[in-house]
C-alpha cells in the first residue's frame, strides 16, 4: 500500500496526528499522504474508493479532536493552494488557508470575507462546517463548490450546499470539497485592511492565546422565547440574534477555568477548551461531557459540539 500510495504524494507510515491538528492531540494514522494539487487529490480518492479504504480528509486541523487511539486507515492531506481572482469572482482551492484568503482578497480590492481573517484551518473545512468568525459565514460568500463525489468531479450550487448555522450538505452525504468560488463585492483597499485589523483585535482580546486549542467546542443556541428556564437573565443582544452564546452559558455555569489532567476550560472564554502542555483526547472528551452537564443542570440547554471527533 505505502508504494501504490507514494503515487500521489508524499506518504508518512504511523504519523502522529497530533502534529497536525490545532489542538496538538491525537494518535498515529495508519498513513497520511500529503497531495498539493487538486488532480493528485482526485486520483487518491478514486484509488482509495476502488480499493475500499478508510480515508479521513485533513486540512488545516483546526475545529477537530482526533481520539488518542489515532486513525485505523488513511489521512489525506490537502495542501492545494492556488488561488485566482477575476473582479468580483474568487476562486480557492479546499488547501488554502482561510486567512491567507481573506488577506489575498482584501489586497483585490474585495470585501465581504475580511471576517475569515478570524477563522482558522483551511477553505474546504470552512465550507463543510459552514465556518464563521465575526458575524459573517461562508455561506454568505459562497456562490458554488467543485465537489469529489463516486468518482466523479461535480458542481454544486449555492442551494444544493444547503447551508445551516455550522452546516452543510456535506457533513451528511459522502464527498470531498475541492474547490470553492466566492462572489465578493468591490472596496477600497484601507476600507478591508482596516475591518481585519479590527476584526483580529477583538479575537485576540477575547479569546485565549498562546495556548493550543480547537476553536470553538459547542454550538451556540437558538433561543426560543419561553422554552428554556434559566436560573439568570438572557443579555438582550441575544435575545435579539435569536442565539445564545454556548460560552455564555458555560461561564453562567460555573465552568470557565474548569480542568481535567491537562485539558482545561480557557479562563478568558468558556466555549475554548486549551491544551495545558500534553493533553489527551480523554482528557478533553471527559471535560466536555462534565460541561455538558453542567450547563444542562442549570439552564436546561444541551449543548451539542462543533467539533468533529475522529
Amino acid at each position: 500500500m505505502y508504494q501504490q500510495l507514494k503515487e500521489f504524494g508524499a506518504v508518512k507510515v504511523n504519523e502522529p496526528l497530533a502534529k497536525h491538528t490545532t489542538f496538538k492531540i491525537g494518535g498515529p494514522a495508519d498513513f497520511f499522504v500529503t497531495v498539493s494539487t487538486t488532480a493528485d487529490l482526485v486520483e487518491l480518492l478514486k484509488f482509495l474508493d476502488a480499493e475500499g479504504m478508510a480515508y479521513f480528509i485533513l486540512g488545516g486541523g483546526s475545529n477537530m479532536l482526533v481520539r488518542d487511539q489515532g486513525f485505523q486507515g488513511v489521512v489525506v492531506n490537502i495542501q492545494t493552494d492556488q488561488i485566482n481572482i477575476s473582479d468580483t469572482d474568487v476562486v480557492a482551492d479546499a488547501g488554502v488557508v482561510t486567512v491567507h484568503l481573506a488577506q489575498e482578497t482584501v489586497k483585490a480590492g474585495l470585501n465581504g470575507f475580511e471576517w475569515g481573517v478570524g477563522v482558522p484551518g483551511t477553505i474546504g473545512g470552512a465550507v463543510r462546517g459552514n465556518a464563521g468568525a465575526m458575524g459573517g459565514e461562508m455561506k454568505d460568500v459562497i456562490s458554488s463548490v467543485d465537489v469529489y463525489r463516486d468518482g466523479e468531479v461535480v458542481t454544486f450550487s449555492y442551494d444544493d450546499c444547503e447551508f445551516d448555522y455550522r452546516h452543510s450538505i456535506f457533513k451528511n452525504q459522502p464527498g470531498v470539497v475541492l474547490r470553492a468560488h466566492l462572489r465578493l463585492k468591490k472596496t477600497e483597499d484601507i476600507a478591508g485592511k482596516k475591518k481585519m485589523i479590527e476584526f483580529l483585535q477583538y479575537r485576540n482580546k477575547t479569546q485565549p492565546q498562546g495556548f493550543a486549542s480547537t476553536g470553538c467546542i459547542f454550538k451556540n443556541v437558538e433561543f426560543v422565547p419561553g422554552k428554556q428556564q434559566f436560573a439568570f437573565d438572557v443579555p438582550e443582544e441575544f435575545i435579539k440574534k435569536g442565539k445564545i452564546s454556548a460560552g455564555w452559558l458555560v461561564e453562567k455555569a460555573g465552568m470557565k477555568g474548569a480542568q481535567v489532567g491537562q485539558a482545561q476550560v480557557s479562563p478568558v472564554h468558556g466555549n475554548f477548551v486549551v491544551n495545558l502542555g500534553g493533553a489527551s483526547a480523554h482528557d478533553v472528551l471527559t471535560l466536555v461531557e462534565q460541561i455538558k452537564e453542567k450547563v444542562y443542570d442549570t439552564s436546561g440547554i444541551e449543548l451539542h459540539e462543533e467539533i468533529q471527533i475522529i
